[in-house]
């Protein structure tokens, strides 16, 4: 047969199934346009709260399954229950234990400074302690008080800058312990040294991390309170004493707490109440800027106080109590950071 320039047709059979099969493709396509343009819809709408989010609907069917499974949690508890289960009288005695044994709060909280503490566990129970232990009503102030027989060490025989150390000493003497000057330098100050770096630079410790220089020479420094806590925390062990850093106290509250307790102060001030002194600087060694010293710093034992006087045993002094006027010394607190320690006696109850 010729079928040369002409078009080869289909059978009438085949043609009417590719109209079937396009007119099930566009009832497919609508379908499916008509879905997606539903669901947008629902989802606007549902963001605009006119009508109830899909998700909203989604969460409630899932609280309805959490809901069925824990109905039947519950089912299988009370089964349990009914038909309990021997554990051992080791487990009951156990778990009683455990719910009889609460803590009371001073088991929790040590609100003193016990020997087994280093000083920066101490520090951060007495915040925690403050956070929750009410403010005891102070009493009156008694107007006059002289705690006798402080021991009194002469620091320029030996020691010309060690009046910390010499003060820590006269103070753990009078409660007892029997430990001198030297043992002191030697088994629990930590010292440091002031150095030059490459750029011409004078470096060196901080005060509250270190004395700087060397006690027993003209040229040392000095150092603050926390250098003499931790060096005085290395003797209590065994001796039931406790020691506390007092920093931030007024003077009268020093007094009233315990000058009126017979418990001496470890306290920094300036030789001879002087309000001047001269400053040395350097930069810390940790990089956290730059260290002040007051080079007329002194550290003396704080005993009595009176309306006009408060009473010391002052390493610098040759009087075994020296007393200066309260405006000098309340001045001269302050210019040196209200610094003061205390050595608490076995047993001493703390305010």
């Amino acid at each position: 047969m010729n079928t040369g320039g002409c078009t080869v047709g289909s059978r009438p059979e085949e043609r009417k199934m590719d109209k079937s099969k396009r007119k099930r493709y566009r009832i497919i396509r609508t379908i499916f346009g008509v879905t997606i343009v539903a669901a947008a819809t629902w989802f606007y709408l549902g963001s605009y709260g006119i009508v109830e989010s899909p998700f909203a609907v989604i969460g409630q069917n899932e609280e309805k399954t959490e809901g069925t499974d824990e109905q039947a949690e519950e089912t299988e508890n009370e089964e349990q229950t009914e038909n309990p289960v021997d554990v051992g009288s080791n487990q009951v005695e156990a778990d009683t234990g455990l719910s009889a044994a609460v803590p009371d709060l001073d088991s929790v909280v040590d609100t003193k400074q016990v020997i087994d503490d280093s000083p920066e566990d101490i520090q951060t129970k007495e915040a925690a302690a403050a956070a929750v232990t009410p403010t005891p009503t102070p009493e009156d102030l008694k107007p006059s008080w002289l705690i006798e027989n402080v021991p009194h060490i002469y620091q320029y025989n030996r020691y010309p800058t060690g009046c910390e150390s010499v003060s820590a000493v006269q103070a753990l003497q009078y409660s007892g312990i029997d430990i001198s000057v030297d043992t002191f330098l030697d088994d629990c100050l930590k010292t440091g040294i002031l150095w030059e770096n490459s750029d011409g630079h004078v470096v060196g410790p901080d005060l509250d991390d270190a004395y700087i220089g060397d006690p027993r020479s003209v040229h040392g420094c000095g150092c603050n309170a926390p250098v003499i806590v931790r060096a005085i925390w290395k003797i209590l062990p065994g001796t039931g004493c406790k020691v506390r850093n007092l920093t931030g106290m007024e003077l009268e509250d020093l007094c009233r707490d315990y000058i009126c307790q017979d418990i001496p102060v470890i306290l920094w001030a300036t030789i001879g109440m002087q309000e001047w002194t001269d400053t040395l600087t350097w930069e810390n060694e940790n990089g956290a800027g730059i260290v002040t010293f007051y080079t007329a710093e002194h550290c003396l034992v704080l005993t009595g106080y009176d309306d006009q006087f408060y009473y010391f045993s002052d390493p610098a002094s040759t009087e075994e109590v020296r007393a200066y006027a309260k405006e000098a010394v309340e001045k001269a607190y302050e210019k040196l950071g209200c610094q003061a320690v205390v050595v608490l006696p076995p047993d001493e109850e703390e305010n």
